[in-house]
């Protein structure tokens, strides 16, 4: 009897040693993923000084604030621990964001995706900003996953997938990302919207479609398999598209920003990083430290940087909440 309590003993000792290593593995695992020691940190701090007094990036007009961009900035930055970006995390996220809201105090959804991901990822204190952007998304959604009282683009769907689940609301945001999967156009790419204008599909819009997608597909089993050819269109989309093998092109210029994303999307969804158009995106690093752009000559273009960073660490804005 003796003997057999200490080989019990011994036993849980080992399952517990084993847990403990678990841990240690998984710890190590995460610091690795969101990049401790980044092998573009000077593109980091390019794009943390690029904030107006710290705390947000200013728009294409002089003066003005660009939320979205900011927002995508601060968390592209929330993967670099040694970077402090408390300015901006108590102005865009933990004062009043009175910008998440129209005049008429209707919420705007693509900003309301980007300040719930942005608030998980950075950590801010802003639990009841969190719930209250939450309880007021919520009223914006139908049963089919739509959204019930105002026009929304892609990227709208995509970003409130992003924000609903990265805040443990899974069920909520794999149903918008069913409606966001109908979106889904002939030639498998997503536009931004129906317009007459924007008839075309983007490599911008069909990777945040396919990120969001991806992030989503395994938490409804009965929609799994059809989400998971609405990623497969949009990455053959992708494929058919990529120029020279390692970038993509818009308005007859290098796509800078979508070869980013596209890079992005495809890392999340095949667990692959495409060496080839990492490669490109790392040649348009300027000798500011910052990603240029056809629009920016010779300096690195703060919009480029900000949805560009990750990309250049090879990462996704799945790596970021742990999926």
């Amino acid at each position: 009897m003796q003997g057999t309590k200490k080989s019990g003993l011994r036993t849980i000792a080992t399952i517990t040693a084993a847990g403990v290593t678990l841990v240690l593995l998984a710890v190590i695992l995460i610091l690795n993923v969101l990049g401790s020691s980044p092998k573009h940190l000077a593109t980091a701090e390019f794009l943390q000084n690029q904030f107006i007094a710290g705390e947000y990036l200013e728009g294409f007009s002089e003066g003005s604030i660009e939320y979205g961009f900011s927002l995508e900035a601060l968390t592209q930055l929330s993967s670099v621990r040694t970077l402090d970006n408390t300015k901006a995390i108590e102005y865009l996220l933990v004062q009043e964001p009175s910008y998440l809201y129209s005049e008429t105090n209707q919420i705007n959804l693509g900003l309301a995706g980007k300040f719930l991901f942005a608030s998980k990822t950075t950590g801010a204190s802003n639990k009841s900003q969190v719930d209250k952007v939450l309880e007021d998304l919520a009223r914006e959604i139908g049963e089919d996953g739509s959204f019930l009282n105002q026009p929304a683009s892609t990227f709208d769907y995509a970003w409130v997938v992003l924000g609903l689940y990265s805040q443990d609301n899974k069920a909520l945001a794999a149903k918008v990302s069913t409606a966001l999967s109908l979106l889904a156009r002939n030639d498998g790419g997503f536009g931004f919207d129906s317009s007459e204008f924007t008839t075309d599909s983007s490599t911008d819009a069909t990777a945040m479609a396919i990120m969001a997608l991806e992030l989503t597909k395994s938490v409804d089993p009965t929609s799994s398999a059809a989400k998971q050819g609405v990623i497969d269109d949009a990455l053959s989309y992708l494929q058919v598209n990529l120029q020279e093998g390692d970038h993509f092109v818009a308005y007859d210029a290098f796509d800078v920003n979508g070869t980013a994303l596209a890079l992005m999307a495809i890392k999340a969804a095949t667990g692959e990083l495409d060496e080839a158009i990492q490669t490109w995106l790392i040649s348009q690093i300027r000798s500011d430290g910052g990603i240029g752009s056809p629009w920016v000559e010779q300096i690195g273009d703060r919009f480029a940087t900000a949805q560009g960073y990750l990309a250049l660490e090879g990462l996704s804005y799945l790596d970021l909440v742990g999926r």
